[in-house]
């Protein structure tokens, strides 16, 4: 029976053989076929500098180390605490909590791995600069984690300036970067441009208001087939072209919702609720929330107290549909034990 050997081995046993006779192999075979001593590894301790850090001195539960330690496994070569010591004393500077700086650091463990006057303080200061609020800092941090991969005077500082001039001011830019972070990091004239267009243009919403700003930061990241893919969905669920810009409008993220989804609830609200799709448009919010968990037992729910001379009546079907459980419970929560339909239940 033929051996098989691994290829590696195969590749040695070739540089092998145009080694001259007079050279002894033996201490070569003995390298190439013995086990290999577990000296040849670090240690356990020298692996987990960062790790011991953020359990013993930053509050990590050991899951959550572990974790950090798997994204980035970098990490594992630090033979020092000092960089992401110096990390995390400066986010709290800036006014990070506890909570914040791991939740920051969960999502982006790079964080732990930048110089602090080289990487982080230069982009802590320019987000301050671009108006954000300390709170909002935390969130920008851990969705964008590319953030410090990008030059800051080729690419950040020129995308911040094109974005004030098209979002028309601080606040409304402030909002933009909060929902979409990556406003800062992409490539403006490919990926902003043409979709300012698309929104300004297709959709009919004017640039400089609070609405096109959260359009543009939900199709900056489609494709324009997936965006008419999107919208002639729409269509073919008996929505005209008007009602389907109010749904855009109100509700960018339909556009990120997958095809399904949007079919499920428009059959629920159209077939099964009574709604039309004018109301539909009216409160497109209503298309995030799920068939099964909240718009189905809801609605029985909507049934049983229309239907009860003793319980107060709710007067609109998509007010009731769009309350807040807080909302709920407080109105409507004194006849949960009085619902006796199975597809629904008050927590």
């Amino acid at each position: 029976m033929a051996v098989l050997y691994p290829k590696y081995i195969l590749c040695s046993m070739r540089c092998l053989s145009c080694i001259p006779l007079t050279i002894s192999l033996q201490p070569l075979r003995c390298l190439l076929f013995s086990p290999l001593s577990s000296s040849s590894f670090p240690s356990a301790p020298s692996l987990n500098v960062v790790s011991d850090f953020l359990t013993k001195e930053c509050g990590f539960s050991s899951s959550q180390a572990t974790t950090v330690m798997r994204r980035k496994p970098r990490l594992f070569r630090h033979k020092s605490d000092q960089t992401a010591r110096e990390a995390i004393h400066i986010l709290k500077d800036y006014g990070f909590t506890e909570d914040q700086l791991k939740s920051a650091i969960l999502r982006n463990p790079t964080i732990l791995s930048l110089k602090v006057d080289a990487q982080l303080k230069p982009r802590m200061e320019f987000l301050k600069k671009l108006g954000l609020a300390p709170e909002d800092m935390p969130l920008i941090i851990s969705r964008c984690s590319r953030l410090f991969d990008y030059n800051l005077e080729k690419c950040l500082a020129p995308n911040s300036l094109h974005l004030r001039s098209l979002f028309g001011s601080t606040d409304h830019l402030c909002k933009a970067v909060r929902r979409e972070p990556q406003f800062l990091t992409c490539d403006f004239k490919k990926h902003v441009i043409p979709r300012v267009e698309y929104v300004k243009n297709d959709l009919g919403i004017p640039d400089g208001s609070a609405a096109f700003a959260r359009v543009l930061g939900a199709v900056l990241h489609l494709s324009f087939k997936t965006l008419e893919e999107k919208t002639k969905n729409l269509a073919s669920l008996g929505l005209a072209e008007e009602e389907i810009c109010l749904i855009i409008l109100g509700n960018p993220l339909v556009l990120k919702s997958s095809t399904k989804k949007i079919k499920e609830n428009m059959d629920f609200l159209i077939h099964t609720a009574g709604l039309t799709p004018g109301i539909v448009a009216s409160c497109p919010m209503i298309l995030n929330l799920s068939v099964e968990k909240t718009l189905k037992p809801r609605f029985e729910f909507f049934k049983y107290l229309r239907t009860n001379p003793h319980c107060k009546s709710p007067s609109s079907l998509v007010d009731f549909l769009t309350l807040s459980e807080k909302r709920l419970l407080k109105y409507y929560g004194q006849y949960r034990t009085q619902v006796k339909s199975n597809d629904y239940t008050i927590s």
